[in-house]
């Protein structure tokens, strides 16, 4: 009887242990969009990564142009949805002033350092993130939890696949 309860045990221990110590899925990029669920300000830190080679041309890139605007560290029309040199070099920039590892790839460390400037704006019903500049939004999740925002009227996913939104060359 003791030798069952202590396989029990042990086999319980070892499920335990591997869902603490698992790494977590990357549920955004497989599901192609930022995406999030829970309070807004802590969404973004289990997403892929964002670079000059990972989904460099992407509404997830011109998303990620829109922070870096907010913050004062890309100029006002240089939201292209390419991730590219200048988009880089901000990116650094952003990365170091907020205490990160200034290597110009967006990933969770600094998606989830990004996501704690996200607020509800209960008035208004929507999200919007909070520039040291600029307010950017309104931009919405929806029952799936991907992110998506409306430009001219139409509703354009923030995708890591696709760069559909008008302001994208």
């Amino acid at each position: 009887m003791h030798s069952r309860i202590k396989v029990g045990i042990a086999i319980a221990a070892v499920v335990l242990a591997s869902a603490v110590t698992a790494s977590p899925a990357n549920a955004s990029v497989s599901s192609g969009y930022l995406d999030g669920s829970g309070a807004v300000t802590n969404d973004w830190g289990d997403e892929g990564l964002l670079s000059t080679t990972s989904y460099n041309h992407s509404n997830l890139a011109g998303w990620w142009q829109q922070i870096l605007y907010s913050d004062g560290y890309l100029e006002a029309g240089s939201q292209d949805c390419w991730f590219g040199p200048k988009t880089e070099a901000a990116t650094k920039a952003w990365q170091r002033d907020h205490g990160l590892v200034a290597d110009g790839i967006v990933g969770p460390n600094t998606w989830g350092k990004a996501d704690d400037k996200l607020y509800w704006n209960s008035s208004r019903g929507y999200i919007q993130y909070r520039g040291d500049k600029y307010t950017r939004g309104p931009i919405y999740r929806d029952s799936q939890g991907r992110y998506y925002a409306y430009y001219e009227g139409a509703a354009y996913y923030v995708s890591y696949t696709v760069a559909n939104v008008p302001t994208c060359s």
